[in-house]
């Protein structure tokens, strides 16, 4: 059996749980770090599970190497659907999922909410990607290289948090700057998150 297939790991669903998840059939390992990608978090960084033993566990770093942040790579539908999309295609998809979960919270609950944190996590690696070297992306498609041919190559990989403060911060303030403005991603990035800037 392929990692993707096997059911998610205790930790996983832990994650998921105390971040206000509440899964209502067995998830896969795939789908959970989906949703944990989609809910700001990072396989690499969940707690581990408790050591059986009478000695102190040694503490976890602060901070995760960033070698870490990737070392897990999106589930490949994720990928599949970013290489079919642009920017404001994946926003338009995220406002429709999340006016089907307020509309159908009582048939389906769980599968809507899931295509809520689908469609988030798209979106979100749709930006990073726009930020990261080609050979790191996750989806190298012709509206990504171009994002960062004219502006993500400044930049380091923001993380999914970093993303979605601009993206949430854009969107409350104009409806359609993803279709009309891209180039405001990148300046309020730099406003809030100068450290992103690369050192020439």
């Amino acid at each position: 059996m392929h990692w993707e297939n096997e059911p998610a790991t205790r930790k996983r669903l832990r994650f998921l749980r105390q971040h206000g998840y509440k899964p209502d059939r067995h998830l896969t390992k795939s789908a959970a770090t989906e949703l944990i990608h989609s809910l700001g978090g990072n396989v690499a960084t969940t707690p581990p599970e408790p050591l059986p033993m009478a000695i102190d566990p040694l503490p976890l770093p602060e901070e995760p190497l960033s070698a870490e942040l990737d070392s897990v790579p999106p589930p490949a539908p994720v990928i599949a659907h970013l290489l079919k999309h642009d920017a404001y295609d994946l926003r338009a998809e995220l406002e429709k999922a999340q006016r089907a979960a307020v509309a159908g919270i009582n048939d389906n609950g769980a599968a809507a909410q899931q295509e809520v944190a689908l469609a988030f996590s798209r979106r979100q690696m749709f930006w990073i990607d726009t930020c990261r070297d080609p050979t790191r992306m996750q989806a190298a498609c012709g509206q990504i290289l171009e994002f960062y041919r004219k502006y993500g190559c400044q930049f380091e990989a923001p993380s999914n948090r970093q993303v979605q403060e601009v993206l949430g911060a854009l969107d409350s303030v104009l409806p359609h700057w993803d279709r009309d403005h891209l180039e405001l991603f990148y300046k309020t990035l730099e406003l809030n998150f100068p450290e992103l800037l690369k050192r020439r």
